[in-house]
């Protein structure tokens, strides 16, 4: 069975974690494959759960408890609201008394999974099926540092028999490029970006929730674009939980030539507020492009409050906006000479989206701890994937 898309981003945010034993990492993914059927179980799509874990109390601030019916009967088990919390997670698993001792079997995968293997599935060839699984989960890292170029950028030149190279006609289908950037990341303030700002009620930072929507948002575009027989270059600013600064975010659309530029950040204030909007770049701060830059936002605010209202009737719209109204006045990642390289037309169309307040409570069970929490992201995300498509047809 081949790794789906989940698995696939499992393998990217692991790759990107820092953990005490770098050794284990494919030994520990390829545990996982197996505990959730290469990321198909109900656990792994609906709770971010790939390793099958229990609720324990030492969990709290990784995970959150959900009552599940599993094979073996319902019970309390953990739901994790991002990729990174289940990683880390799982290792503070590990540091229960039944594990202890784990660290002096951690020379080699098969020292380490022989050791836990008993304890974690008590079963004859547990360990024998998790290590037949290595070279699998080996591969899935591997690509995750090297991820094949798109189909379109394959396809861009081919060589004739002069050896000059000779350029394929552009194809109705091939949509060009869109740049994601997930809001915030690592643990300093780089070139004016900061690692984090808001915390959801449940303790789940912006920098990691954002980077989950946006790899939805990515997966989503090229699942949909691949169905409809379209190629879509999908680029994100950061894949893992690193910081990049405003202007190298921006550069990143640069250097893509791409049509479109979507920043994604969540807001955080008093528990009361709520709400989606989306900023474009004012003629004030030097926006040469602003009606389509109008445009943009608009179509973003109107597919994100469209979804989120039919999910939970309480959302609010907080509508469009310019930079000028946000909190710096000005929005280093929407600017123009940043944006699009010279004699690239059209210009890139920029937007930036405060999708929701999650210091909210109805938020943090919307979108974050509820039971349907992962199931509503996707939704909303593919609704947006869904409006992006479309509008990259047509211009």
């Amino acid at each position: 069975m081949a790794a789906n898309a989940l698995i696939k981003r499992l393998a990217s945010v692991y790759r990107g974690e820092k953990i005490r034993h770098p050794r284990l990492r494919d030994v520990t993914l390829a545990q996982w494959l197996l505990e959730s059927g290469r990321g198909t179980s109900a656990l792994a799509v609906q709770h971010y759960n790939f390793g099958g874990l229990k609720w324990r109390p030492e969990m709290a601030g990784y995970a959150t408890r959900i009552n599940y019916k599993a094979a073996d009967g319902t019970g309390f088990y953990c739901k994790f609201a991002t990729l990174e919390s289940f990683v880390n997670g799982y290792w503070r698993f590990l540091e229960r008394a039944p594990y202890s001792g784990w660290e002096d079997n951690a020379a080699s995968a098969e020292k380490f999974i022989r050791f836990i293997g008993p304890i974690y599935a008590p079963s004859p060839n547990y360990a024998d099926r998790v290590l037949a699984l290595v070279p699998e989960a080996a591969a899935l890292l591997e690509e995750a540092a090297h991820p094949p170029a798109p189909p379109a950028a394959k396809a861009r030149a081919k060589k004739s028999k002069a050896g000059k190279p000779k350029f394929a006609a552009a194809s109705a289908a091939a949509l060009g490029t869109i740049v994601i950037d997930p809001g915030h990341g690592g643990t300093a303030t780089v070139g004016g970006s900061s690692p984090n700002n808001a915390i959801s009620v449940s303790g789940v930072k912006e920098k990691k929730l954002t980077l989950d929507f946006c790899t939805i948002l990515r997966d989503e575009i090229m699942s949909q674009a691949a169905s409809a027989s379209q190629t879509v270059n999908v680029v994100l600013t950061r894949t893992t939980d690193v910081n990049v600064g405003i202007k190298a975010r921006a550069r990143v659309a640069f250097s893509n030539r791409a049509k479109l530029f979507l920043c994604i950040h969540f807001n955080g204030g008093v528990p009361a507020a709520r709400g989606v909007e989306t900023y474009f770049r004012d003629a004030s701060n030097g926006n040469s492009n602003l009606n389509d830059d109008i445009d943009f936002a608009t179509k973003v605010q109107t597919s994100l409050f469209t979804s989120l209202k039919a999910l939970d009737p309480g959302a609010k719209d907080r509508h469009v906006k310019s930079d000028t109204e946000s909190g710096p006045g000005s929005l280093g990642v929407l600017r123009d000479d940043d944006l699009t390289a010279p004699g690239t037309s059209p210009a890139c169309r920029s937007a930036y989206v405060e999708l929701e307040f999650i210091t909210n409570n109805a938020v943090e069970t919307l979108l974050i701890s509820g039971p349907n929490a992962l199931a509503n992201r996707k939704r909303v995300m593919g609704d947006l994937a869904k409006m992006i498509r479309t509008y990259m047809t047509t211009f």
